[in-house]
């Protein structure tokens, strides 16, 4: 049997250990310990949008950053999304936990939990003036251009200027991790 709160303990020990070490752990090992100690995750599917029971919206972005123009989404309201998936989410925030967004390129930008609640974050899952069958357009990005199944869930933000990261698109899951949880360059 699996004791929680001892592996917590574990997995935050290795992280405070590895930040105060000589050499810093590799990215991608830091982001496996910070899976493994979440505090809680929601996954971001289809069905787990749809069993969250929070309605999809349709919703203009201006200045969308991904497309460079406004933008009308079909999307989910975050706050909600989370507090469906995640019952003590604001009681994180509370204690400073902080929110990871896993993308399925390997990017996981973080943020402090409550600077992203409360401040209009939606789930974008579609360009609502898509042709049929078309769940996004393509995006040209730096110097190649991103096709839907790139593009999947990003997020979104009501007022396009706050805050400006993070903003991941191909969004797989949500983790909330604890306080102080940061990723040592």
């Amino acid at each position: 049997m699996r004791h929680p709160a001892l592996f917590l303990t574990l997995a935050l020990t290795a992280v405070t250990h590895a930040a105060h070490a000589a050499t810093v752990q590799p990215k991608a090992q830091q982001l496996a310990v910070f899976k493994v100690a979440a505090l809680a995750r929601a996954n971001v599917t289809p069905v787990s949008l749809r069993a969250s029971g929070v309605p999809a919206e349709t919703v203009t972005i201006a200045a969308d950053y991904l497309y460079k123009r406004d933008l009308r989404v079909q999307a989910y309201d975050l706050d909600a999304f989370l507090k469906a998936r995640i019952p003590n989410v604001a009681e994180l925030a509370a204690q400073g936990a902080q929110v990871m967004f896993w993308c399925r390129d390997g990017y996981a930008p973080t943020a402090k939990l409550a600077d992203v609640l409360g401040h209009g974050g939606l789930l974008a899952v579609a360009d609502a003036d898509a042709p049929a069958g078309v769940q996004w357009p393509d995006a040209p990005y730096k110097t190649t251009v991103l096709k839907a199944p790139e593009i999947g869930n990003y997020v979104v933000w009501r007022a396009a200027q706050f805050p400006a990261k993070p903003q991941p698109w191909g969004l797989e899951t949500i983790y909330i991790l604890p306080a102080g949880a940061t990723l040592k360059k």
